[in-house]
Formats: structure tokens, sequence, C-alpha cells
């Protein structure tokens, strides 16, 4: 799944007055009547019976320069400071949008399966907040970075292969 290049988005949701948030990759938008967004979270992520049960969540799309944040929310270690990185604001749900994302969507929980080792969470979009027009942050390999930077990583890398 490294191989799948994906915008970079910051899932956040409140439950029980604590704040909670995950990098994902697995997120796409499902339809415009209503409008709807999906999210995938492995089940055994922290933040997995919060989303759930907060029946609401923000899916804040990183930009090219908050790769400091994604790195911050990836890692395990000290989860109860990661909000003290980046400014916050809350919208209609109360699930934390990150000012400075290209754009948060403010959704609240309007079914969820059971996959695999996933559960997927369709969220309906009750708000929007876009940012001036900015390069989305992206992950490829392993990496983060813009689209752009990437391509070109990888193909000075490879440049003795046949594309």
């Amino acid at each position: 799944m490294r191989r799948l290049a994906a915008g970079v988005s910051l899932i956040t949701t409140i439950d029980d007055n604590f704040r909670y948030g995950v990098i994902a990759t697995a997120v796409t938008s499902v339809c415009a009547a209503p409008p709807t967004l999906l999210i995938c979270i492995n089940r055994s992520a922290s933040i997995h019976d919060h989303l759930l049960r907060a029946g609401c969540f923000c899916v804040n799309v990183l930009s090219a320069d908050q790769s400091a944040i994604a790195t911050r929310f990836a890692t395990p270690a000290a989860r109860e400071t990661r909000f003290d990185t980046g400014k916050w604001s809350v919208r209609e749900t109360g699930a934390p949008a990150l000012i400075g994302a290209c754009v948060s969507f403010d959704c609240r929980t309007a079914h969820h399966l059971e996959h695999g080792t996933h559960t997927v969470i369709f969220g309906e979009i009750r708000d929007v907040w876009i940012q001036q027009s900015m390069c989305p942050l992206t992950y490829h390999e392993g990496q983060f970075g813009t689209h752009a930077e990437l391509t070109s990583a990888k193909l000075s890398a490879n440049s003795h292969q046949r594309l």
C-alpha cells in the first residue's frame, strides 16, 4: 500500500472532552447529496473506539508545509501532547479543526461498517472550512512531501530504470 500515493489527512475527534487524532490516507468523497466522506480506520488504532463513540470527526487535509504535524500525529509517543502542535479551532460538531489545513470537513457519523482489519466510517459533512489555495501534503513510499517532490525524487532514484 506504500506505493499508493495519496493526500494526507489528519482525522480528529473529541470524546469525553479529550481530543484524539490520527494521520490517514484512506479518505475519499462518497456523494454530493448529502455531502459525504468516508474514512478507513484500523480497529487496533487508539482513536478507533473514540471515533465511534463520539459520532463526529473532522477531516483536515494537510498542506505541504504541515509535514511536522503529520509526523507528530503519526508518532505514537506522547499522544497527550499532540495537539500542542498547530493552531486549532472548533466547528459545528466540536471536533478539532486544524487552522492552516487546505480544507477541514466537519462531519457527523452517518454509518459505519467493518471490513477486514478496518472500520469504514461514513461522515455527512456539516461544515467546511476552506483555507487559501495551497499545495496538499502527499504520502508515498513512507515519505511525506508534495506530489512534485516525491515524483522528482523517485525519478532521480530510478533514472536507470525504464519508466
